[in-house]
């Protein structure tokens, strides 16, 4: 077969490429999104053993034929990167300096639980993002890629809608509805991983994910995708998290402004700021105090939101006595409790004893100093950059997935210390690894 059979029309111009450029990069793409998959939806609750005391899932014993297939690409390729980026080199020097702290707390605590986080909730995701830049993905594969993602987010979407209203049959994996497992966020579509912050962050990137391919669809699937969309945000809205309302609006602002025709664009944007603050103003009583969990009443809920300012001082305590290189990776909770009999504190600071951080700068911050964080921040600003940069050469799918998922995970971290909750690293790595394996297209550049 020669290269122009397998030629390919990717937006207004034409190039020829093949969907992946060998078939070792094909099945290291397969084992990437699956060990994804099985983090996601067959998780530690569904199903794990104890080998050696160390717990065994499907996500990580599919995550060995990650690093297989890693290291087989990178031995054919003599390790050596499609295009190194700014993003790469922030995410190895971040990754490096966080197994650093974690191990110096390791030892001088005497505590694995530093090397457990550094493993689990950044290196197996940066080897994730790693696995995804290997690749270079063709429109058609990118399509196979947000329809996956699409079906993923309308499963959450059903599983949350009834899983709040009751319908316990539709629940699936059914511990979902276990309180002998967790009690915490039940009734808020907390879905397959118990966490309603990040099943609202995986389905807002599958309504995204919908949205890019509704643009190209033909007009007879209008009315099936109508109903997809519909589901979708009834899926987000039942998480009953307004931070996640919030990087949902954001995200759809966003799509809106760049899928529509430039003449709609600043009225799109005009119309959709009127409408968030119009639903702000009549609904502002209800957005604080509802009633969200089912062992929560309104009153408390209002004074959880009331006990963000109380964390950020005590952080900024925290963050005064050990300011370049934090208390250690996965130490905040040690740490805090010499802070919380402070007689001289001018705030309730025993209130947040039972509290983890409700911000994930300032979770970062904390834990690995103003190093940490200045890495942190650095590394999210060169992945904008690099998304960015690659949407305006005119690939727009997966990159536009890239930023949606950026934007949604910043704003839930504003409000939530995003980097403790299971798979919210890993999901936000393979996306923008996958965001930066689209081809470039030098026409464009």
């Amino acid at each position: 077969m020669n290269d122009s059979s397998l030629a390919l029309v990717i937006g207004p111009r034409q190039r020829v490429t093949s969907p992946i450029r060998s078939s070792g990069e094909g099945v290291l793409l397969v084992f990437a999104l699956m060990t994804l998959l099985a983090g996601i939806l067959f998780g530690y609750p569904f199903w794990h053993v104890r080998y050696s005391g160390i717990p065994l899932t499907l996500d990580r014993m599919l995550w060995i034929g990650v690093m297989l297939g890693l290291v087989v690409v990178m031995l054919r390729r003599g390790f050596a990167l499609r295009e190194i980026t700014r993003g790469d080199i922030f995410l190895v020097v971040f990754i490096t300096y966080l197994g650093i702290s974690a191990t110096i707390a390791a030892v001088g605590e005497n505590d694995s639980a530093s090397v457990a986080r550094w493993i689990f909730f950044y290196f197996v995701p940066a080897t994730l993002y790693f696995s995804a830049r290997q690749m270079q993905i063709s429109e058609s594969v990118q399509r196979v890629i947000l329809i996956g993602i699409g079906c993923v987010g309308i499963y959450l979407a059903l599983t949350g809608v009834a899983e709040v209203f009751g319908f316990g049959f539709l629940v699936f994996p059914p511990y979902i509805l276990d309180q002998s497992i967790s009690g915490e966020f039940l009734g808020r579509a907390r879905g397959p991983l118990l966490n309603p912050v990040v099943n609202g962050f995986l389905m807002t990137i599958a309504w995204a994910a919908w949205i890019v391919l509704s643009r190209s669809a033909p007009r007879r699937w209008w009315p099936i995708l109508l109903l997809v969309h519909a589901v979708m945000v009834v899926g987000i809205v039942s998480t009953l998290t307004r931070s996640v309302w919030m990087g949902a609006c954001l995200s759809g602002l966003f799509l809106g402004y760049n899928l529509l025709p430039q003449r709609y664009r600043w009225a799109w944007l005009a119309t959709g700021a009127f409408v968030v603050i119009l639903i702000a103003v009549l609904v502002k009583g209800l957005f604080w105090e509802m009633k969200r969990d089912r062992e929560l009443s309104a009153a408390e809920a209002a004074r959880s939101a009331q006990l963000r300012p109380i964390l950020a001082q005590l952080a900024w305590e925290m963050t005064k006595d050990h300011p370049f290189f934090g208390v250690g990776l996965a130490q905040y909770d040690r740490a805090k409790e010499g802070y919380l009999s402070n007689p001289l504190a001018s705030y309730p600071v025993n209130q947040a004893k039972p509290y983890s951080q409700h911000n994930v700068f300032l979770s970062v911050l904390v834990e690995t100093g103003a190093v940490g964080l200045t890495g942190f921040m650095f590394l999210l600003a060169a992945w904008g950059r690099d998304v960015a940069l690659l949407r305006r050469d005119g690939n727009q799918n997966l990159c536009l997935l890239g930023v949606v998922a950026l934007a949604a995970y910043i704003t839930n971290g504003m409000f939530h210390d995003v980097t403790i909750i299971p798979q919210m690293n890993a999901v936000l790595f393979t996306v923008v690894g996958l965001a930066q394996s689209v081809p470039r297209d030098p026409a464009a550049s």
